[in-house]
């Protein structure tokens, strides 16, 4: 996980803060304005400690002040995040992210470009990954760069049919080493056990139907998934619990059930628990055979 909120300076030397809200193919971004103020096309904005690192708005990403726009070099700004900016959500103390970065990242994390903390991952343990690898569970990862989802209106569900709904890309990677683990694990008959929503649709994505297997790819994603879609690789979810109207709480639903889902959730037991980022999780395992 990275920062996501900078200062720029204009061609006038204006001062602007940017919200880095969201990463899309081809150097792309969706950025707004801190204050939510007007952006223009073509303005072009150069951050105030790396005037290399340069953003050009292309146009208007939504109705809710959200823009696209071109990072004229996309690896060099992730690395700047990474060390410099703040945060700006509710989850994230910006001096505490600082001082114990590692308690906003997952163990296994290694490659810097979520915007977004982990939050089914940040459960985890190498103490309770081990324990999982002595019972006989094999362990394997994959790479996400989440965006900061929760924060993009379109990831929120704004129509009564969620079948319509439309999101972001994000991208993965999903390598030949991990593929080969989870391929041989469905041929014996092994079950998946999916670490979160996004590790989800990148794996439902990475899935070849010509080979009917799951192949090492690299990519972006903008796959939904909702009751009445296929799994081909996943067959379990742990997941945190998740606000209503958005497109986790969908995702879920189909592994669970709309109805068992519901009724979970209304659940006295559930009343006492924490949700979104840092909440509790829940382990959904299907019946075998079950899809």
């Amino acid at each position: 996980i990275i920062n996501h909120m900078f200062i720029c300076k204009t061609r006038r030397n204006r001062l602007i803060k940017i919200v880095l809200e969201g990463f899309l193919p081809n150097n792309r971004v969706i950025i707004s304005g801190l204050l939510k103020e007007r952006l223009n096309a073509n303005d072009v904005f150069y951050l105030v400690d790396n005037p290399g690192i340069s953003i050009k708005i292309e146009q208007k990403f939504s109705e809710e002040s959200q823009y696209r726009a071109v990072v004229e070099n996309h690896e060099a700004l992730i690395c700047y995040l990474a060390s410099h900016g703040e945060r700006l959500d509710e989850y994230v103390d910006s001096s505490l992210f600082y001082k114990y970065p590692d308690a906003y990242r997952s163990v296994f994390s290694k490659k810097y470009g979520s915007l977004e903390i982990p939050s089914a991952g940040i459960h985890f343990t190498w103490d309770l990954i081990q324990r999982i690898k002595d019972k006989g569970g094999l362990i394997s990862f994959i790479t996400l760069h989440v965006a900061s989802t929760e924060m993009l209106s379109n990831r929120k569900i704004q129509t009564k049919c969620v079948e319509e709904v439309t999101i972001n890309e994000e991208y993965y990677e999903v390598s030949q080493a991990t593929a080969d683990i989870i391929n041989t694990a469905k041929q014996n008959g092994g079950r998946i056990f999916a670490v979160g929503t996004t590790v989800t649709r990148c794996l439902e994505s990475a899935y070849s139907r010509e080979h009917n297997c799951l192949k090492a790819s690299s990519g972006w994603t903008a796959l939904y998934i909702h009751p009445g879609y296929q799994l081909k690789v996943v067959d379990c979810l742990l997941t945190n619990l998740h606000q209503p109207k958005t497109t986790h709480m969908v995702l879920t639903g189909q592994f669970a059930g709309v109805d068992l889902l519901m009724k979970a959730y209304a659940s006295e037991d559930i009343q006492s628990c924490q949700f979104d980022m840092f909440g509790d999780c829940m382990l959904i395992i299907q019946d075998e055979g079950q899809g």
